[in-house]
Order: structure tokens, then C-alpha cells, then sequence
């Protein structure tokens, strides 16, 4: 087709519709059966004389239809043309180019292999390798009918050529462009002109586009029509159950499915004319594959026949839908539906539109039944949801569902209350805490009387989030906590010294030894302890003193009390006493266990101070559910051994026998102790009941006690003489003690006299040495100084320091440190020592050292000096020792002198001697 058109004077049109060059489908419709319908239109131009009429003579324009004049439109403010934009689209995978809502067809080029659309604004867009294969073009969400296309193409003078295939390939039209009504090739004969006549008035004409009937008045329009399936019944239905879930989707309840797909629909359509194109949900369907979406989720074409339209899809929901119906379990009639909209076109224009919907199952939660375990009084925790417990059952999870779901309420045996958006449920064992999602907390009474397991039921609703509901359980079994345990036991000591019975007496009678107590501790589990006690005797010892057989009797008064008895007699009795009861669970508590001596057991013989150890005494505590903790009690029982305690008596030498009597005796002061009587059994030197004789005495000691200590004549002063003795009480227990005789006083004392002894100075070294009487004895004298030691023995004798005045002068006698020397001295001149040669015979020796002064002149008279000495016998002291003199005597030496002769001369000269050769020279002067 061929097209010139807004021409002010004259314009001529041709159309040629060449419908056998159009479509391959065309001749069916034509009413011309195929052969060419041409129509001409002629317009005569203006003549050359019309054309150049002045300016004042311009004919006014008028309305063709009345004839009235028309004010001319003022012309348009001449505008700078738009720069030229070239845009270029290349077609898709698809040979589809999708073009702005805006771009026109009008005016289409050919550029080599490209197509050009010039736009009014002067811009042109470039379809690039158009003209090879003309693409279909969907202008803004409007697809451009085929036939329309290639109406565009002709009106532009664009030849089109199809291919085998159906393609299009468009080429330069055979001539030129028109411009202003000239065409450069004759469209052909059209018969004898006619005059021309006057030209109209000016008008402001053109031509719009033709429609459809119009381009092709000779085709019969058919309608469209179109079918589409619903997929609405559960076997049909999508369902939410399917969704796999997202960071923010809850998965569905058979995620691993593909139940989130629907069954399989189609879309029928009768379309005589031809199928132009199909629209679902305001997207072309194109090809096989492709996704259109819809309010949840989207529909794929499974298959697509683009001659007949046909179409099979499925539904695939994409996320959880709120659904207004909320049931409390699976119901597949509970759907929501996506709807969808096609509208079907032909290719002359026709169309036809319908709905379809798809069904979307609602996916529900479903709450399994939880279980779990817990000691009482103790916590256990877990997700009644994810089913995750003490127990490690993970079979109680639960299923949210696509719609996610969370804990909604709970109920118990009491009270729910509702914390923060937690649920606090009072149950009949315990408390739980529950939270929306699904932790819990639980917590355990104590203090259950549970001896076997008990259940604690909860019942907790699960709800999703269109409202959707299940309920289900949460049991946990309780079973019986912690029992009570031991945290001491208790051993009591009792000793039989502090026994002070009729028929015992202690050797700490005084005392409360016999006595004891001691405690016993326990925990409490789970449970409160309500009770303690003694339960039974079976197992206290019972046999005590080593000789088979029971020696003891046990008796269980009653819980608190248990009695032995030996010989019929009470012994023993062993008391409780508890702490208050109860003993709350977790808590400690306990109870005082008191014993109490009443008489001596039987210990084994000649065992010493051994231990009955009595055991299998048991202090039972009892909970709540009667679970139990037994402590044990033991019981020491001392054994009280005699104590024997040292005797001690004065004795003097020479002096009477010392009596006692079995009253007074050595076991007198003894502690026989609980196990009476007590006697001697042994004594060191000898045996018991014989004399024992010593170096001091002779002592016989008795059995009972009972003694006879006889001292020698001489013992020394301070003499002890000691007897160690060994009693034994009646179960052969022995102890030691010494028997002591201390000697004090002497009757026994040594004697001493007077010595003397005469020493002369004519023995000096410068005596005068003569044969006078009595003064021949030698300066140096020996003698032995008079003494008797006695009865007590040989001591020693010692010489004693002192002073003395004889004749005017005062002389000193200085001892030695042992008494074994003195030295007289006067004037610090020694005049005489005396030396004891042995201290104890007494022999001693007088040396004179120099001369003393003599009182009477003229005569070799004496001078006598006392010197005092000590005797000592074997126990002798300084006190006792005997004091004895000893006189030594000095006698005097006088000068003699010897006659002097010399021989004279009468008349001689003087005879003179010095006093070294004078009369003096040969006398004796002496001492």
C-alpha cells in the first residue's frame, strides 16, 4: 500500500491491496477469491493561474460541511527541530523487540539490514538486523498484531517478501519517496481524463490511518473465543504444604515434596481468524518455559501451540497464604485461590478474555506429643517444638507448618499465668515455664512420695499463623530424686574409769568418763527425712572377752533405745535423740546418739588397756517415699586397768623394822580400778611373801599388800632402797609401781683427837745444830693424826683453815682447796707447813720454814701452834664430821760463842780486827 498524504491544494492516493502478497491465509477470506482488488482515488491540482493568486486575494478557508468561513489557526512558533536520538534495539531470543509505549510505527525505513522508525520529533530508533527478519514488536505491554506490522511496513513503501518458514524480510520500496503528491512512477492507466474543476476552499486535510476494515473490506471478521481451566479441587490444588521454607518462610509440613505445584491446566482458544496474541495476567505468552505471576506464587507454560493458542500450565505457589477458614487439623477443602486473567487477540483485532484460578491448600501445624524425665526436686529443659528433652527423644517434634506457628497456650493441673509472654503452668508435680517458642523449663517438687515414677501432663496448642491449631501433650515423668545419704557417722568412747555404780567403782570414779555422745549427719535428697531410729540389734557385737559366746544381751526398747546387759545386770544403754523433723529436702539435718556405762565389760584377759569396739549399731533415716540412709554408731568401751601408785617411807639407819598391814600396804594407795580386786603378783629381787635382802635392808612384801622393811645398821645418809612391785586387777589388767625406803639422819659419826708433833730450829739450814736434850728432832716430823671413822665407814680427813696468836704474834693457817695442806705464815713470812700424805690413814709431815720468835731469852725454850683438821666417816658432812688438833711444838735455838785468841808483842804494834774477823767472825749466832 501506498500512501501520500496532507495535501493544502491537491493530493492523489493510490491503494493497491495485493492480498495473495499479504498472508499465506488470506485467500480463504477473500471474497474475491484470490484475485486483486484495486481501488484509485484521483484528486485534480490546482492550475498554475490558481496557484499564484496574490496575497489579498487568498481565499478564506471554509467548513466543507456548511460552507462557513474558518478563522485561520495562527501559525505555529517555529521551534528549533529536536536533535536526532538514535536509539538501537536488537531482538531477543525470542525475535521480539520490546519498544517504549510512546514509539510510533508510522514512518519505517530500511537501512541496510536494519530497520528505521523515524519518530515525529525528528529521532529516529534502529531495529538492528530488522530488515532481515522483521521481529515482532510489543509496543509498551501491547503487542502489534502481525498483519498490522506489515500494513505499517506498506504504508512506509518497505516491500515485503516472506520466507518458507513464515519469516518476513523487508526491503527499500521500487521508487523513491513521494514528496508533495509527485510520483516519480506512474501507478498505471485509469482512463480518460475528465476537466478539472474548481478547488475546493482551503482546507487543512489528511488522512488517518485506515482500520482493518477499511485496509481489508473484502475479509469476513470471525470471533475469538477462549477456555481456561481452573485447578481448583485438592487433587488439582497447589498446597502450601510443599514450600521449602526461606530466611524468613517456615518451611511446609512436606517440604521435600513438590506438592507446592499444582496439577496440570489449559487454555483452549478458537481463534478463525488466527491468533494474534495472548495475554495472561498482562504478560504475552511467548514460548514453553515461561513464568507469569500471579498473587502467590506464578504459572509455567508447560506447552504452547502458537497456531491454535493452546496452552498447558501448572501453578507453583511461592509462599504461605493467609487462609480465612482456621481449623484444627489438615483440611484439604481449606483453600484460597490465585486468580488469573487471559485475554486472547486474533490477528485482525478481535479479542476475547475469561479467568481462570488455581487453589491453594492451607498447610497447618501439627503438635506431636512430647515426653521427658526428671528427678524430683530437680529442672529439666527443652523445645516442645524442635521435641528436644532431657529424655533425647527427638520424636515429639513438631510440625509448624508454612504458615509458621508458635505456642499459643498451655494447660495443667493448676493455674496458667502468663509472665512477659511466657506461660507458667502450676502441674501436679512441678512448675512449668513455656515460652511461644516452644522452650520450656520445668521444675520438679521436692518432697514427692514417689517411690515409683509419677507423670506430670501438660497440654499446650500449637498455632500457625492464619490461626490454624493442633494440640497435643507434654508428659514428664518424675521418678524418685536423690535419696538421703550419710554425711557422718558417729563413734562414741566410754571408759569404765568414771564408773561409780554399786557394782562397779572407776579409777576415775570422780569423773563422768562412763559417758558419752556423739551425732550423726545425713543429707535429705529429694525427699524430706520424716523419721530416724534404731531398727534392729541383730548385728551389735556381742562376744567381748575373746571366749566364744555371747557375753552380751541386746535389747531394742524401742527406736530410740537400745539396752545391753551383762550377767542380767544393765550395762550398757544407748539413746537417740533427733534433730526436728523433718529434714527438709536439700537440706542437712541430724541426731545425737548418747551412751551411757553402767557397768565393767568383760575385757580380755591380762589384755592391758584394750578396746571393746562394739559395731553394727545403725541409725536409720527415712524420706518421704521410704527410701533410707543408715549411719552407723560405734561404741569404744575402755577397759579400766588397775594404776598402781609408788609407796615411800623414811628409815634410819640401825633403826626399828617399818610395818604395814594389808590396810596401809602398797595396794592401799593403788587403783585397782572398775575390775576388782587388785593384788601383788611380783617384786623385783625376789618373790612375793619371802624376804628380799639388799645392801640397805630386808623387806618382805605379801600378796595383799601387806609388808616388813627391816634397815641395816649403817646406811648412808640419803640411801634410797627400792623395790619395784606388780599388781593385777580380776581381768589380769597389771600395772607397776615402786616401793621406796629413804634413809635420813645418822647415828653413825667418826671420831678425832689430838696429834703433835716438835720440830727445832736448830735444823735450819742457819741452826745452830747441838745435841742439848730434846732438841734433836729434825725439822721435818712425821705422824698420822688421830681419828676413828665408826660404823658408817672410812671418809676422809681434812685440815681446816684458821688463825692464832702466840707469843704476841698472830699466825694464819691457810688450807688447800682439798684440805690436804695448810701453811702457817706471820707477818707474810711461812713459818711451817703440814702436809697430809694420805687423807684417809692420816699420815701427814710438819716441815719448818723458819724461825719464831721464842719468849724467854736465854734459854732454848718451845712454841707451841694448834692446827684444827676434820674427820669424815662414809656419810659424813661438814656438819657431822668430828673436829680433831693437831700441836706442833718449836723449839728455840740459842747462839754460842767461841773464845777468840791473839798473839801480842810488847810493844808491838796495835792489834786491831774489823767485825768481819772480830770476836763475832767464829761464834754461833744460830737460828
Amino acid at each position: 500500500m501506498s500512501l501520500s498524504g496532507k495535501c493544502r491544494r491537491g493530493l492523489a492516493m493510490t491503494t493497491s491491496n495485493d492480498l495473495d502478497t499479504v498472508s499465506h491465509s488470506w485467500d480463504e477470506h477473500s471474497q474475491h477469491n484470490g484475485l486483486p482488488s484495486q481501488a484509485q482515488m484521483q484528486v485534480a491540482e490546482a492550475s498554475p493561474a490558481q496557484k499564484a493568486a496574490p496575497a489579498a486575494a487568498e481565499p478564506v478557508p471554509v467548513d466543507v460541511g456548511n460552507g462557513t468561513p474558518v478563522k485561520p489557526e495562527a501559525p505555529a512558533e517555529a521551534k528549533a527541530p529536536a536533535a536526532a536520538a538514535p536509539h538501537e534495539y536488537v531482538a531477543d531470543a525470542n525475535h521480539v523487540v520490546k519498544l517504549p509505549a510512546n514509539v510510533s510505527i508510522d514512518n519505517i525505513k530500511v537501512d541496510g539490514h536494519n530497520l528505521v522508525l523515524e519518530q515525529a520529533d525528528g529521532s529516529v530508533i534502529v531495529i538492528k538486523d530488522g530488515a532481515l527478519n522483521v521481529p515482532t514488536f510489543i509496543i509498551g505491554d501491547v503487542e502489534v498484531p502481525r498483519v498490522a506490522l506489515i500494513a505499517a511496513l506498506e504504508a512506509s513503501h518497505v516491500d515485503v517478501a516472506f520466507g518458507a518458514d513464515g519469516s518476513i524480510s523487508a526491503g527499500a520500496g521500487g521508487s523513491p519517496s513521494s514528496a508533495g503528491g509527485d510520483f516519480s512512477i506512474p501507478p498505471g492507466g485509469i482512463g480518460d481524463g475528465f476537466g478539472l474543476s474548481a478547488l475546493l476552499p482551503p482546507t487543512d486535510l489528511a488522512f488517518g490511518q485506515p482500520d482493518h476494515r477499511e485496509l481489508f473490506p473484502s475479509l469476513v471478521d470471525r470471533p475469538v473465543s477462549v477456555v481456561a481451566t481452573s485447578l481448583l479441587t485438592p487433587d488439582q490444588a497447589a498446597s502450601e504444604t510443599g514450600l521449602n521454607g526461606g530466611p524468613s518462610q517456615s518451611p511446609g509440613s512436606n517440604a521435600p515434596s513438590s506438592a507446592e505445584t499444582s496439577g496440570v491446566g489449559s487454555i483452549s482458544v478458537n481463534a478463525p481468524d488466527g491468533v494474534g496474541s495472548i495475554v495472561i495476567n498482562g504478560v504475552a505468552v511467548t514460548a514453553a518455559g515461561q513464568q507469569i505471576p500471579g498473587q502467590f506464587g506464578y504459572i509455567t507454560i508447560l506447552s504452547f501451540d502458537p497456531n491454535t493458542g493452546h496452552i498447558d500450565y501448572d501453578y507453583t505457589v511461592t509462599h504461605s497464604v493467609t487462609h480465612p477458614d482456621q481449623t484444627t487439623g489438615f483440611d484439604p477443602s481449606d483453600t484460597v485461590p490465585d486468580n488469573f486473567s487471559v485475554t486472547v487477540t486474533d490477528v485482525d483485532g478481535d479479542s476475547a478474555s475469561t479467568t481462570f484460578a488455581v487453589a491453594i491448600i492451607d498447610d497447618v501445624p501439627t503438635a506431636v506429643a512430647d515426653t521427658d524425665s526428671v528427678t524430683e526436686g530437680g529442672t529439666v529443659n527443652g523445645n516442645v517444638i524442635a521435641g528436644l528433652g532431657s529424655d533425647g527423644n527427638p520424636a515429639g517434634a513438631d510440625t509448624k507448618g508454612a504458615d509458621g506457628a508458635s505456642v499459643s497456650g498451655v494447660t495443667g493441673a493448676g493455674a496458667t499465668t502468663v509472665v512477659g509472654g511466657e506461660f507458667h503452668v502450676v502441674g501436679q508435680y512441678g512448675t512449668l515455664t513455656l515460652s511461644a517458642d516452644g522452650t520450656y523449663s520445668y521444675v520438679a517438687n521436692a518432697n514427692i512420695s514417689n517411690a515409683s515414677p509419677v507423670t506430670d501432663t501438660f497440654t499446650y496448642t500449637l498455632k500457625d499463623g492464619d490461626g490454624d491449631t493442633s494440640q497435643t501433650t507434654l508428659n514428664i515423668t518424675i521418678s524418685d530424686g536423690v535419696d538421703p545419704s550419710v554425711l557422718t557417722n558417729a563413734i562414741i568412747t566410754v571408759d569404765e574409769a568414771g564408773l561409780g555404780t554399786v557394782n562397779a567403782t572407776g579409777s576415775a570414779a570422780a569423773t563422768n568418763v562412763e559417758d558419752g555422745s556423739g551425732t550423726v549427719s545425713f543429707h535429705a535428697g529429694s525427699d524430706n527425712i520424716t523419721g530416724m531410729a534404731f531398727t534392729s540389734v541383730a548385728g551389735i557385737t556381742a562376744d567381748v572377752n575373746g571366749v566364744a559366746g555371747a557375753d552380751i544381751v541386746w535389747t531394742l526398747v524401742g527406736p530410740t533405745q537400745i539396752t545391753g546387759s551383762i550377767n542380767g545386770v544393765d550395762a550398757i544403754h544407748i539413746d537417740l535423740v533427733a534433730s526436728s523433723l523433718p529434714i527438709l529436702a536439700g537440706t542437712d539435718g541430724f541426731a545425737t546418739v548418747n551412751v551411757t556405762l553402767l557397768d565393767n565389760f568383760p575385757h580380755p584377759d591380762a589384755g592391758g588397756q584394750n578396746v571393746i569396739n562394739l559395731t553394727g549399731i545403725n541409725v536409720v533415716a527415712t524420706d518421704t517415699d521410704g527410701s533410707q540412709a543408715s549411719a552407723t554408731v560405734q561404741v569404744n568401751v575402755v577397759d579400766d586397768i588397775p594404776v598402781a601408785v609408788n609407796d615411800g617411807q623414811s628409815a634410819t639407819e640401825g633403826g626399828a623394822a617399818i610395818v604395814a598391814n594389808a590396810a596401809n600396804g602398797v595396794l592401799a594407795n593403788d587403783h585397782v580400778g572398775a575390775d576388782q580386786p587388785g593384788t601383788v603378783t611380783a617384786v623385783t629381787g625376789g618373790t612375793v611373801g619371802n624376804p628380799i635382802a639388799t645392801a640397805y635392808g630386808t623387806l618382805t612384801l605379801n600378796s595383799d599388800g601387806s609388808y616388813v622393811y627391816t634397815p641395816k645398821a649403817s646406811v648412808p645418809d640419803g640411801t634410797v632402797d627400792s623395790f619395784t612391785y606388780t599388781m593385777k586387777d580380776a581381768d589380769g589388767d597389771t600395772s607397776q609401781a615402786v616401793l621406796s625406803f629413804t634413809f635420813s639422819g645418822d647415828n653413825n659419826h667418826a671420831t678425832a683427837g689430838v696429834s703433835a708433833t716438835l720440830v727445832d730450829e736448830d735444823d735450819l739450814a742457819t741452826g745452830n745444830h747441838d745435841t742439848a736434850l730434846g732438841d734433836d728432832t729434825p725439822s721435818a716430823q712425821p705422824g698420822t693424826l688421830t681419828h676413828n671413822y665408826g660404823a658408817d665407814g672410812a671418809g676422809h680427813i681434812a685440815l681446816v683453815s684458821g688463825s692464832e696468836t702466840v707469843n704476841g704474834t698472830t699466825y694464819t693457817y691457810t688450807a688447800n682447796g682439798a684440805g690436804t695442806q695448810i701453811i702457817a705464815s706471820a707477818g707474810g713470812v711461812n713459818v711451817f707447813q703440814v702436809d697430809l700424805t694420805n687423807a684417809v690413814t692420816g699420815t701427814y709431815t710438819v716441815t719448818l720454814l723458819s724461825p719464831v720468835q721464842h719468849p724467854i731469852a736465854g734459854t732454848e725454850d718451845n712454841l707451841a701452834f694448834n692446827l684444827s683438821y676434820k674427820v669424815y666417816d662414809a656419810d659424813d658432812t661438814a656438819a657431822t664430821a668430828a673436829t680433831g688438833t693437831l700441836t706442833v711444838t718449836v723449839d728455840d735455838d740459842i747462839p754460842v760463842a767461841v773464845n777468840d785468841g791473839q798473839s801480842a808483842t810488847e810493844g808491838g804494834a796495835a792489834i786491831v780486827a774489823n767485825a768481819a774477823n772480830g770476836v763475832l767472825a767464829n761464834d754461833h749466832v744460830g737460828a
